[in-house]
């Protein structure tokens, strides 16, 4: 008997039966479905984590304070145990070796940028030129703070698009030269406005991570002679790109080293530590691929059960059939012809409701992104692999049915009422 005819046998007896293979197939829809389900949404998930921290350099590093023997500063840590002048100039002086661009904030708070009625939120950040790098700011239009306003104190100040078109309602060009008016606390800071860059939101499963304002950005030395009542002594972290993308932790490692030795070797309280992009992105990658990997595993059972649904529903084929079964050995069919067909129509099930499944779990997975607001479609590879192991389900589990009705005895067979 070839192929095709046991194939057509099969699908005949699975025709004949409906309501039952529906049911059987439906252990292998949940489980395919769940399977593609769950790897879309993780995929949808790194893919977001990805995007957002897309917007910081690769090279990007945070370096700051912490308590020792703590993961983080628990409050206990004061004034005295920050960076000091005397250590940011250290830093400084590193510059155009292992350090690319250093960023340290000056002060910074949440206000507004007023232009006649028109009015909008922001968060003030006071900078030096470094961030426009470190931040990947696109430009729209004039320019980014330089080291020169930074060092002479400049009222100057950059705005997003988004606040241009919210309070002054012109083109970008000309925006450039008019004053923005900030009101922090209840302080008024006068700036001119030198550029407007491109805002992005970063956000995370449609979690934003650098909030629904957008920011405007000031010199440091403005921020602090315009928001703090005494000069600022100390800085709370410094950001800083590194030269080399291809030794980040290293490089970021010697330079905490190096500031622990020289400075706070002594210090019974705190000590310096750091965190770049490139090893947070890392992290949630591999902390998303264990959860999807975890829940994957358990959906997967549910194609086990399906798989033992298959092989209980093709022994009861079998005994309902078996005067069949005689009757064709009768006829001259060899115990591989009858267990191909078995197997064969194990196959189908399985692939049928691998099919479904797929569809089910296309689904699942696209309602699920679009919800995380990153929509995204299932891999070709996870489709491959969930239509092989519904394959290999299907010969895994048909295979002993299939070998019982091969091996029955055909007098016994015809005998059986």
């Amino acid at each position: 008997m070839d192929l095709l005819e046991t194939v057509k046998l099969s699908l005949e007896g699975l025709k004949s039966n409906k309501l039952r293979s529906f049911l059987t197939m439906l252990g292998i829809i949940i489980g395919i479905a769940s399977v593609i389900g769950i790897t879309t949404i993780g995929d949808a998930l790194t893919k977001s984590v990805n995007k957002a921290f897309d917007s910081i350099a690769n090279t990007a590093v945070q370096v700051y304070v912490k308590e020792k023997n703590s993961d983080y500063d628990s409050g206990d840590l004061s004034e005295s145990d920050y960076f000091t002048e005397n250590i940011i100039n250290y830093l400084e002086a590193q510059k155009g070796r292992t350090i690319d661009e250093l960023v340290y904030h000056g002060a910074s708070g949440q206000g507004y940028v007023k232009e006649g009625r028109n009015k909008e939120a922001v968060s003030i950040v006071s900078t030096s030129a470094g961030e426009k790098n470190i931040f990947k700011l696109k430009m729209i239009a004039g320019r980014f703070l330089k080291d020169e306003d930074v060092i002479r104190g400049k009222s100057v100040a950059v705005i997003s698009d988004k606040v241009l078109e919210k309070t002054y309602k012109v083109p970008a060009p000309e925006v450039l030269g008019r004053e923005a008016k900030i009101e922090t606390n209840g302080k008024l800071i006068v700036a001119t406005i030198i550029g407007v860059y491109k805002y992005e939101e970063m956000s995370v499963m449609g979690q934003s991570l650098n909030g629904s304002n957008s920011t405007i950005y000031i010199p440091r030395t403005t921020g602090d002679r315009e928001l703090l009542s005494e000069p600022r002594t100390v800085y709370y972290d410094v950001a800083m790109t590194l030269k080399n993308p291809d030794t980040i932790e290293e490089d970021a490692k010697n330079i905490v080293d190096d500031l622990n030795s020289k400075f706070y070797r002594d210090n019974p309280r705190a000590e310096v530590a750091y965190y770049s992009a490139k090893s947070q992105i890392s992290q949630m990658n591999s902390a998303m691929s264990s959860i999807q990997i975890a829940i994957g595993a358990i959906a997967a059972i549910s194609l086990l059960v399906g798989g033992i649904g298959v092989m209980n529903i093709l022994l009861v084929s079998v005994t309902e059939r078996t005067k069949e079964i005689g009757i064709r050995k009768a006829l001259g069919a060899r115990q591989k012809d009858i267990r191909k067909q078995f197997i064969i129509e194990s196959v189908i099930i399985c692939i049928i409701g691998g099919i479904f499944g797929i569809g089910l779990g296309t689904l699942i997975g696209l309602v699920g992104s679009s919800l995380l607001k990153a929509r995204t479609f299932p891999s070709l590879g996870a489709i491959v692999v969930a239509v092989g192991f519904s394959m290999l389900i299907g010969i895994f589990f048909g295979y002993y049915p299939a070998n019982k009705a091969a091996k029955m005895d055909p007098i016994e067979a015809l005998r059986y009422e």
